[in-house]
């Protein structure tokens, strides 16, 4: 048994209105073996806002892959959120969960594929079947991911990223047509580290589903690794199209 987690505090000012904000998680994992070999973990995240358990699951492990049922991530959250690099002012694209995800065994070398299955009480009005496809050649990993949903509305991923030594740069999109009408997120992004220092950009664009733009936000942080675990942080991002979005922070992470 282990125990892990997070926490992070931070002074955010939004268009002249300050706040400070602590956020948290604790996870508690397990695992065993069965009698045929069979490895079994399971693990109980606990968020300290009380309204998300950070995603609880019981994950099996053999020659059939990978299975993790519970509150688990669906085919497109699995490859997704290529961009998440920011403690509070940043941007991601994110998919919805799924009460199963199953990865198959390899197949072909540097090939992924990734099944999910969410029923109708995982996410209200999306229960859904999905498949990811994720191929990894050398510093570049690209992927694809589509959940088809019950009421016959899809979420539809694509995505790339590459790593060059210091250098990471990626892009993604996100088309969701979840309410049946399909609005579309796109970001791309670059990160830099030098040492312990890591500076991160990127920009997202949002549409709606008649084209019209409804976010544009460009996001700049400055990661200062302190070792221990303990990150501080300096993130700022600006909404084109919305300028009371506009956000500066500063804070101090701890994972353990």
């Amino acid at each position: 048994m282990s125990v892990g987690g997070s926490q992070e505090f931070s002074y955010k000012d939004v268009n002249g209105v300050t706040t400070t904000g602590l956020d948290g998680n604790v996870t508690i994992s397990a695992s065993t073996e069965t009698a045929n070999g069979i490895s079994v973990s399971a693990d109980f995240n606990i968020a300290d806002d009380a309204t998300d358990d950070g995603g609880n699951s019981i994950t099996l492990k053999g020659a059939f892959g990978t299975l993790d049922v519970g509150d688990t991530s669906s085919a497109v959250d699995k490859v997704d959120d290529k961009l998440d690099w920011d403690y509070v002012a940043g941007t991601s694209l994110s998919g919805p969960d799924a009460g199963m995800l199953w990865t198959l065994p390899t197949l072909a070398e540097g090939l992924t594929i990734h099944i999910s299955h969410g029923a109708d009480n995982n996410k209200v009005g999306e229960a859904h079947t999905g498949f990811a496809l994720s191929y990894a050649a050398g510093p570049v990993t690209v992927d694809y991911a589509s959940n088809e949903n019950e009421d016959n509305t899809k979420y539809t991923y694509v995505g790339a990223k590459a790593s060059f030594g210091a250098i990471t740069v990626a892009a993604e999109q996100l088309e969701d047509g979840s309410s049946g009408a399909t609005s579309e997120e796109r970001s791309y992004g670059v990160s830099y580290t030098m040492g312990d220092v890591t500076i991160k950009m990127n920009n997202q664009v949002d549409e709606d589903s008649s084209g019209t733009k409804t976010a544009d936000k460009t996001f700049t942080g400055i990661h200062y690794s302190m070792g221990g675990g303990v990150t501080a942080f300096v993130e700022a991002s600006t909404d084109d199209v919305t300028k009371t979005n506009d956000t500066t922070a500063v804070g101090v992470a701890f994972k353990f």
